[in-house]
């Protein structure tokens, strides 16, 4: 990951953090209509999924020849949002979680 990548990916992570600390019951549908909120198009929302109370989901960030993606997890006071790699080129693919 560059370094450009990586001071976006910070700001990305507090931002979209904050929007997700206090929602109650975070459903798929909530999350997704938070991250729409925030400007993050459907096309790049990907393998939103619900375990118990938390929703679970990876964004692609990837802009001119970037590799920036998050993975996050909300769970109200427990949410947490982070950076990862994708491939410079190609679909996104949605990576696997350690559970």
């Amino acid at each position: 990951m560059n370094a450009r990548d990586w001071c976006a990916g910070n700001l990305h992570e507090e931002r979209i953090a904050r929007a997700l600390w206090d929602l109650a019951d975070p459903t798929p549908a909530k999350v997704r209509a938070i991250l729409n909120g925030l400007g993050y198009i459907d096309g790049r929302i990907h393998g939103l999924e619900q375990s118990d109370t938390t929703t679970r989901f990876f964004l692609d960030l990837r802009d001119q020849g970037g590799r920036l993606c998050l993975d996050g997890s909300a769970a109200g006071e427990e949410t947490v949002v982070d950076k990862c790699v994708a491939p410079a080129t190609g679909p996104f693919k949605a990576g696997e979680r350690n559970v």
